[in-house]
């Protein structure tokens, strides 16, 4: 038996199995599907919680923390980040000494990974 065939004695079983199914909820089946579920819907009054209630007003503070230089300069170091005014120098740097400048030193340790065709 190869594949083919046994893919078609899947798809023959499968296309036997949904027809029945339909034949059998439209001739045979004598329960009624409920379109909706009968739900017992109890009134529940909250004009007295309403009235009780009072809006509170909140407001964001959008100030930063005040860190010291030294903290300040921990989180960069920390987070890896260069600003763009330092990474402009340091690219003209690369661009006159290549390999020779601390980027270019960095960059040479990169392995290229190859385009795919």
């Amino acid at each position: 038996m190869t594949f083919g065939n046994f893919l078609s004695v899947i798809f023959f079983g499968y296309f036997c199995y949904y027809l029945g199914m339909i034949i059998y909820d439209q001739y045979f089946k004598k329960d009624d599907i409920p379109l909706e579920a009968a739900v017992e819907e109890e009134e529940i009054d909250i004009s007295d919680e309403a009235k009780e209630f009072q809006p509170v007003t909140i407001v964001k503070d959008n100030t930063k923390k005040d860190l010291s230089k030294e903290e300040e300069s921990e989180q960069e170091v920390m987070s890896g980040r260069i600003e763009i005014e330092d990474l402009i120098p340091k690219i003209n740097e690369l661009a006159e000494k290549g390999k020779d400048s601390p980027l270019g030193k960095i960059v040479a340790g990169w392995n290229e990974i190859p385009q795919a065709a």
